[in-house]
């Protein structure tokens, strides 16, 4: 899935891929690191699945791309736009990407300029 949007004057195109694994547990991580018991079941079900999100940002000719991988969200392709919306809007997604970008600008030089 493919679509673009423009925020804060910066141009974003995004990029959903959906991730396949031949074994589920492969998602468990190490021990430290696991998914709670429901999301495991959803997984197995199929109704959640991992995403693959690549974000580019475009802004005076100036280009950035951004990757996600690992994202859980929903295999209901009819749900999936709202659901990735949510979660984009949820973790500031964006909001981050435009930080990042004020943060590397050459124009108008480091901030103690």
């Amino acid at each position: 899935m493919n679509f673009e949007t423009e925020y804060k004057n910066i141009q974003f195109k995004i990029s959903v891929e959906k991730e396949v694994y031949d074994d589920v547990s492969l998602l468990m991580g190490d021990k430290f690191n696991r998914l709670p018991n429901q999301t495991m079941i959803e997984i197995k079900k199929g109704a959640l699945g991992p995403y693959n999100i690549i974000i580019t940002s475009l802004e005076n000719e100036i280009e950035y791309t951004h990757y996600l991988s690992g994202i859980l969200l929903t295999t209901d392709s009819d749900e999936l736009l709202d659901e990735l919306g949510h979660y984009l809007d949820q973790e500031n997604i964006l909001d981050d990407i435009v930080a990042i970008r004020k943060k590397y600008a050459i124009d108008p030089g480091p901030a103690w300029k």
